[in-house]
């Protein structure tokens, strides 16, 4: 990292540390949250609207929390409807009921002025708390597939990022509290993300462009996981929660850990988690080298985090720091053994192609409430991430990814003007990006990017309006690029100023009922990969090269001109139903985008690259990465548009049933699909909900995919049967949830056609999970 940066770190990190130079009048405010039988309601969170500051009721449903006598307190809990209340200096001790069964309006972080999901201009979804619990996954990917216009790019179990309207890579931006996880994930489909579902308090999906507050890169959308690492909230009482579950069809071994708490002004988070598997097993099927198998070869893990934070948290602000540490060791699917490894020892998770990777992660956030007349919350938040990974084949390290990473996001959210409310901010990010050996088919970069963005609301009767923009400055600075015939060209560098404007408007024009309508126009700068890749990605079995290169009759040379801005033009239009027993959201989205960059075969291979071949010293190597097809970024103009639909309906208080549904069309304008759409997949649920047992039953079935790019190979649909069984017991001051899960209970072979691999890795078999969890 340059010096300048950790400059930047240093102001940064202070000006946090000066938040509580002012003091501003607060009140003590007590409470108790009941139900409409008068029986308290446990773990029920009651947050400053607008704010991070929350606390939980206790087992009594009483809580207190510390607050300005104007603030508004939002009060929520699980199956029970919200409520807002008005804090006044006259009335300290409060009495809240919750309705059952009301819909649960959950504060979306990453909407930036904590908006709940029924007020979204964009569409969103959260996935939390026991549905959450029941979906975790290994992955990000696999653990949000079943949300609506969710998908994954599945690179086998272990390594599986989300695709969403069709989009992924670069384009989706993958965050954890708000940063991003700043792993390589988005630089190939078999590097796992960092950030893990198993510790997650919730997980936000949304969709379409979302980048005035996360960068220029998520024209798709953005996936935010939401934990508790920097403490926000002070408890009545410490609590504790364990999880351990085992898994047949990998036996898997995961055990997770999750404790908080508080003593006045202080509170502190820790959490950990251990999870092991040996390779999956998978329905019968031929991989494209004729084997027969049943099991998914190098598709093992080995991954263990630790995370802690500690916060001050008063009526004037908080602030708070986090330190993680990931250690994650994967097989990679997708190698084969070949005929001159006959002799060769039994395959062991020890000899085969691996990745170990490691993460060490500081965070920093900060609140100042009313810091002057005019601005209600001035934030910080920044994270330096120092990232590496290795890919590893019988003991020898092979390639090494490093990134290290600084992100910091500065806002100020003001106070209504002339009916206008919303928040202005700028926002850092620096990356120091390098890889070196066989696989390391990008150069090493140092890209930059400073933004300034802008937010704002109003309400006008029952038409709430957004408006917002962003400027961004992104620059990659590459020390030298060597072609393939040793040539190499010192110092490249590329700038790229882009812009983001969006506006959009709900109304809801019954009670109960929205309309929201959504239009953007999102720039997106080339990653560093996209233009200058140039190599052999073993792991996908492809050659990769980059935009800013040309072939000609096998030779390569380096094109010295201007690459183009991606522009996205997005519209949204959203209907909503959340009354009564039906519930339900349409939406639709077209999607116009300019310049579209993508991976397009070009139906040569390595061995047409004839400068390649001088340099290939293993003989071995050579002939096997010889059929690698050839991949290159291009850019065309390119159309998406499709459909998302979710129905809930309450059968009565402890059944009910549910409906979702997706379908994405992608075309470039000269007729050709883009490759790696997914398809349709339609899901139909039904859930039970008792005093000690809860249960649901899902069948999802993913169409076939025959709408197929240039050089791209149809895959089959296939239908798949879920399901879950909860059972609540107590002993003494300990809450114990005993619960078996089974996926794929029909054994079902599935390919997913998003995934580079698809024809090498199947989806897991039948599954049977077996678990419990514990909080005291």
């Amino acid at each position: 990292m340059r010096n300048s940066s950790l400059l930047r770190y240093s102001l940064l990190a202070a000006s946090i540390g000066f938040i509580f130079t002012s003091q501003v009048q607060a009140a003590q405010y007590r409470g108790v949250i009941t139900d409409q039988q008068g029986e308290p309601i446990k773990n029920a969170r009651v947050h400053i609207h607008g704010r991070q500051q929350y606390v939980y009721a206790d087992a009594l449903g009483r809580f207190s929390i510390e607050a300005q006598p104007d603030a508004e307190l939002h009060i929520d809990a699980p199956s029970y409807g919200d409520s807002y209340i008005k804090l006044t200096t006259e009335q300290l001790e409060l009495s809240v009921s919750l309705t059952k069964g009301g819909i649960e309006r959950i504060v979306v972080s990453a909407s930036g002025i904590h908006k709940n999901t029924l007020d979204m201009v964009t569409p969103v979804s959260v996935l939390s708390g026991e549905e959450l619990q029941r979906r975790t996954e290994p992955t990000i990917g696999e653990t949000l597939k079943f949300e609506p216009g969710v998908h994954a790019n599945y690179y086998g179990p272990v390594a599986s990022s989300p695709v969403i309207r069709g989009l992924d890579g670069p384009r989706v931006r993958v965050l954890n509290n708000g940063l991003d996880t700043a792993d390589v994930s988005r630089v190939g489909p078999d590097h796992a993300i960092s950030a893990d579902a198993l510790t997650a308090q919730q997980i936000e999906v949304l969709r379409g462009p979302a980048t005035l507050l996360y960068g220029s890169g998520a024209i798709g959308g953005v996936i935010n996981v939401v934990d508790n690492r920097i403490p926000r909230q002070l408890r009545q009482q410490s609590e504790t929660q364990v999880q351990a579950l085992y898994a047949d069809v990998a036996a898997e071994k995961s055990l997770a850990l999750n404790h908080e708490g508080s003593v006045n002004n202080i509170a502190w988070h820790v959490d950990g988690f251990n999870r092991k598997t040996s390779d999956y097993s998978v329905p019968r099927f031929t991989n494209d080298e004729g084997e027969s198998l049943t099991s998914l070869e190098n598709s093992w893990l080995d991954s263990k985090a630790l995370n802690t934070g500690l916060s001050y948290i008063g009526a004037q602000g908080l602030i708070g720091i986090s330190i993680g540490r990931l250690e994650s060791d994967y097989g990679i699917p997708g190698h084969h053994h070949h005929a001159e490894e006959a002799d060769a020892e039994p395959h062991t998770e020890d000899d085969g192609v691996f990745a170990a990777l490691k993460q060490n992660r500081i965070s920093l956030a900060g609140e100042w409430y009313n810091p002057v007349n005019g601005i209600e919350t001035l934030s910080i938040n920044t994270a330096y991430t120092d990232y590496q990974h290795q890919e590893i084949e019988a003991g020898t390290v092979g390639t090494t990814f490093k990134n290290k990473a600084l992100e910091s996001r500065l806002t100020l959210e003001h106070e209504t003007f002339n009916g206008w409310h919303g928040l202005f901010g700028y926002h850092l990010q620096q990356s120091n990006y390098s890889a070196f050996g066989e696989e390391a088919f990008t150069p090493d970069s140092d890209s930059l990017s400073h933004a300034l963005f802008v937010m704002e609301e109003k309400q006008i009767g029952q038409v709430g309006l957004q408006f917002g923009g962003r400027i961004e400055r992104t620059k990659h600075d590459i020390d030298h690029i060597t072609l393939a015939d040793g040539l190499t060209i010192a110092h490249v560098s590329d700038q790229f100023t882009a812009s983001s404007v969006s506006a959009g408007a709900v109304w809801q024009f019954i009670p109960g009922f929205s309309w929201a309508l959504a239009y953007s126009r999102s720039e997106r700068a080339p990653s560093a990969a996209e233009l200058y890749a140039n190599g052999a990605h073993i792991a996908t079995s492809s050659y990769e090269l980059g935009l800013q290169y040309a072939i000609n009759a096998g030779e390569l040379a380096y094109i010295d001109t201007k690459a183009k801005k991606e522009t996205a033009n997005n519209i949204d239009l959203t209907f909503r139903h959340f009354k009564d027993d039906l519930t339900f959201t349409y939406n639709f989205f077209y999607n116009k985008v300019h310049n579209y960059l993508y991976q397009a075969n070009t139906g040569l291979t390595m061995a047409d690259l004839e400068a390649e071949h001088d340099h290939v010293d293993d003989e071995h190597d050579h002939e096997h990465h010889d059929s690698f097809p050839l991949y290159q970024y291009q850019q065309h103009d390119a159309t998406l548009y499709g459909m998302e639909f979710e129905a809930r309906y309450q059968l009565d208080s402890a059944q009910a049933l549910n409906v979702f549904a997706d379908t994405v069309r992608a075309k470039l304008d000269n007729g050709d699909y883009l490759p790696r759409i997914p398809p349709y997949k339609l899901g139909l649920g039904y859930q039970y909900t008792g005093l000690s047992w809860s249960a649901d039953v899902g069948v999802t079935h993913y169409g076939s995919q025959t709408k197929l790019a240039v050089n791209e190979t149809s895959t089959p649909a296939y239908t798949l049967l879920d399901a879950n069984l909860n059972y609540d017991v107590n002993f003494s001051a300990v809450d114990v949830t005993l619960f078996a899960r089974g996926t794929n209970l029909t054994n079902k072979l599935g390919f997913v056609h998003s995934s580079f691999i698809k024809d090498d890795a199947p989806l897991p078999g039948r599954a049977i999970t077996l678990g419990l969890r514990a909080k005291f």
